[in-house]
């Protein structure tokens, strides 16, 4: 079973009234909606079926003497922007109340912890700065069963195949930072892949892919430049001690800059 992430945008999302203002409802999947993916098994149409998630939901709901769902609720999956490992990030957030698969999707009410890190993302939602929900878990069953070698691709004619999920393991789920892509599109990144790539950019550099993302600024490569791609053939290869270009960016690094500019547009499906 490969684990993914799946992101959709906070449309429905809603603090609860009354109360403290703390329990929040939102949707983390819809049913029986085609949306175009770009991720591991390739380039297809992905659709979740509406009882994806029941065998994982009697699995993962208070039973017995435990009162509590056996699901993590995190903050953009306990990861910092880079997609790396985050101490604070990895604190719960909230606790779920009911995590449910209605006509449109499924519902989660979550009830917001009392901690710092909770109180600013609950402010986030309420200004509308964070807009989109993530869940993370495995596909158990799909329809057609295993992607071709290679991944799909669109026929000679343009058409994408469709993939029905049938079974999903549901991990965990919370609020992430990155907006929601036009047409409400999910984007499946492998974030240990980009978390590579990241590495070999300056702070600086790291610093402006962030804010190109939170804003949907065009992802144009660093102060203007042309992306640049990897060495020709016979070209030497730029070492860690490649001298600035006269931008101020290493050989090395305006390659990294191409390969990630290049991974998260192939994910955008542009």
């Amino acid at each position: 079973m490969e684990a993914f992430t799946r992101s959709f945008p906070l449309e429905d999302i809603r603090v609860r009234a009354g109360g403290d203002g703390r329990t929040v409802e939102a949707y983390a999947a819809v049913f029986d909606s085609p949306t175009e993916i770009h991720d591991q098994d390739g380039h297809y149409n992905e659709v979740i079926d509406r009882r994806a998630f029941d065998r994982t939901l009697n699995q993962l709901a208070p039973a017995g003497s435990r009162t509590n769902w056996r699901v993590g609720v995190l903050y953009n999956h306990g990861r910092t922007l880079f997609g790396t490992p985050s101490e604070r990030g990895a604190m719960p957030i909230g606790a779920p109340v009911e995590i449910k698969a209605d006509n449109r999707g499924l519902l989660t009410v979550t009830r917001y912890n009392r901690t710092e890190l909770a109180d600013e993302v609950l402010e986030n939602i309420r200004e509308g700065s964070i807009t989109a929900q993530s869940f993370s878990g495995g596909f158990l069953r799909s329809d057609p069963g295993r992607a071709p070698r290679g991944g799909y691709r669109a026929d000679a004619n343009g058409k994408l195949r469709t993939v029905r999920r049938q079974e999903v393991a549901l991990r965990e789920y919370g609020p992430t930072p990155f907006p929601a892509y036009p047409d409400a599109a999910v984007v499946g990144v492998r974030a240990e892949r980009l978390a590579r790539m990241l590495g070999s950019l300056s702070s600086d550099e790291r610093d402006e892919l962030v804010e190109m993302l939170r804003t949907g600024t065009p992802l144009d490569s660093p102060h203007g430049e042309p992306p640049a791609g990897p060495p020709a053939a016979g070209d030497p290869d730029p070492g860690p001690a490649a001298e600035d270009s006269p931008a101020g960016h290493s050989a090395r690094q305006k390659i990294a800059w191409a390969k990630v500019r290049a991974e998260i547009m192939a994910r955008r499906a542009l």
